[in-house]
């Protein structure tokens, strides 16, 4: 339900409708509260619409042991997870099983691959142009070596989001859209809501979900040091786009079959809040992904995407209660909102409930940056 926000107090009030946000509106929902989400911009805009989707359960390669372990717990909900969401609403994600490919263009990288390969016993080596070619036939057979991830799958944030947001208006959740949250309510015992540029809004229990706005929060219980990391991809159009995944240095490249369309990213920019597009990373994506996939020279320009990925120090979720009561952190998930949406939406919720998470959040918990 899209609203200007009704004058009684709702249960939740969630800050934020990224993936993130839209996800825990919804497990709350569920749980039987009243929920209100606040939202800037259009909901499932940002950063979960410039997203390419990858659900990486093995890259960046080392990861931290927590967010590793985290990211396998939310990947192994993501099945039952878009399945229930598709029966609600009748809008399929597009979770795709095609797998991915890591590529090495030289030795250096195949020796990483190999370091991959023995971390990840589930992952299979391929040592000859044959091996690869039986599953992208259109790559250089030129490559050093490549790395099969099999359980390394994709959907598309964008019908994810819209999903999402079908089940929340068929639950009669509030959704105020064009307000800027400033700040939060409330006194040195306990959070009571947020302040906004459209008033106050009280609450039961918040839950921050504002991505690389989680930082600027003022009357925030404990320092948030998010921040944007601009990110930039490219979609293209291409009848034949390649059957899975690929990543090789620091590109990406995922099919989007049904769409005719390829996914080409992503920048990693320290540029603020700026959120233009420019022709560098335009190059720069092109001149990359080109020699990993030849027949790209070919594909048509479609659009530039443009997202601030919500960056902390040590590139962890901050994810758990305040030190205050009433407030309860879903930030900073940085290159991973897609893949934990479905494992932070349950905790969060369990958190809201008073319930044991259902897995250990002692990493993320918000107090550490203190």
């Amino acid at each position: 339900m899209d609203t200007h926000g009704s004058t009684r107090i709702p249960d939740a009030l969630v800050i934020g409708a990224g993936v993130i946000g839209l996800a825990v509106a919804r497990d709350l929902a569920r749980r039987g509260l009243a929920v209100r989400v606040l939202s800037r911009d259009a909901p499932g805009a940002g950063a979960s619409a410039a997203s390419a989707g990858m659900l990486e359960m093995h890259h960046p390669f080392p990861m931290p042991p927590a967010l590793a372990a985290f990211c396998r717990f939310s990947g192994g909900l993501y099945p039952e997870w878009v399945r229930a969401l598709r029966d609600e609403t009748g809008v399929d994600a597009g979770r795709d099983e095609c797998g991915t490919l890591a590529l090495a263009g030289n030795a250096a990288e195949l020796d990483d691959l190999r370091a991959q390969a023995v971390a990840f016993p589930d992952t299979t080596l391929l040592a000859n142009p044959g091996d690869w070619l039986k599953l992208e036939p259109r790559l250089p057979a030129s490559l050093a070596g490549a790395l099969w991830l099999e359980d390394d799958h994709h959907v598309d944030p964008r019908r994810l989001c819209e999903a999402l947001l079908v089940s929340l208006e068929r639950a009669r959740v509030e959704i105020v859209r064009g307000v800027t949250v400033t700040g939060l309510l409330g006194g040195s015992a306990r959070i009571a809501g947020a302040a906004t540029d459209a008033g106050p809004q009280p609450a039961g229990i918040t839950i921050v979900a504002a991505g690389a706005w989680a930082g600027g929060l003022a009357g925030a219980p404990e320092p948030m040091p998010v921040r944007p990391r601009k990110g930039q991809l490219l979609a293209l159009g291409m009848p034949d786009p390649p059957r899975r995944v690929l990543l090789a240095g620091g590109v990406y490249l995922v099919p989007r079959p049904l769409d005719h369309r390829l996914l080409l990213g992503a920048t990693m920019e320290d540029a603020g809040f700026d959120t233009a597009p420019t022709a560098g990373a335009v190059a720069s994506l092109l001149a990359d992904g080109s020699p990993v996939f030849p027949p790209l020279a070919g594909a048509r320009f479609i659009e530039v995407r443009v997202g601030l990925r919500p960056g902390t120090p040590d590139e962890l979720p901050v994810i758990g209660r305040s030190r205050r009561e009433g407030l309860i952190w879903t930030a900073g998930h940085f290159r991973k909102g897609i893949l934990l949406a479905p494992g932070t939406a349950l905790v969060a919720g369990e958190l809201v409930a008073g319930e044991p998470p259902s897995h250990p959040l002692g990493a993320f918990r918000p107090d550490r940056f203190a």
